[in-house]
């Protein structure tokens, strides 16, 4: 079965980076994957106030991960953050946020409005491609859970 992850980046550079680790052979392969872009906090909510009241939309309410930036336009990603952990459906969905800031307050602050990882965009292509691999590996096969992957092992 397919895994749907919400991504948020407003950078097109970040996202296809993310999109490409995600999807394009670092990974777990034998996990199908599709990543739902959004480019800005308050397209996210829209498409998340969509899918909370139609609930015959099997797309989102299926998303089983969301990885989130902060510095969004037109609603910070903060903002997104407090809405996903009011939302009665997607609450239970882990959210990571994948930000280039690592100032204390703003993980602290992430941590309090309910974030459940918090990754450190770093420079390097290699050591951002095993961090997402590793968030991968938590949340989609020992959190969420892939009969697949452990057929395979």
């Amino acid at each position: 079965m397919e895994k749907k992850i919400l991504l948020v980046e407003d950078d097109p550079d970040h996202a296809e980076i993310i999109t490409e680790i995600m999807l394009d052979g670092h990974g777990y392969n034998n996990i199908e994957k599709e990543i739902i872009l959004m480019k800005d906090g308050q397209e996210a909510i829209d498409y998340l106030e969509k899918a909370e009241t139609n609930f015959d939309n099997e797309v989102s309410s299926q998303i089983e991960l969301v990885l989130l930036d902060l510095n969004l336009p037109k609603v910070e990603g903060m903002e997104v953050l407090k809405y996903i952990k009011k939302s009665i459906k997607f609450r239970s969905v882990p959210v990571v946020i994948l930000s280039t800031s690592s100032d204390k307050k703003t993980i602290a602050k992430a941590y309090d409005n309910g974030a459940d990882s918090f990754i450190v965009k770093p420079i390097s292509y290699d050591e951002f491609a095993r961090k997402l691999m590793a968030m991968e590996e938590y949340w989609l096969i020992k959190y969420v859970g892939c009969s697949k992957f452990a057929e395979s092992r």
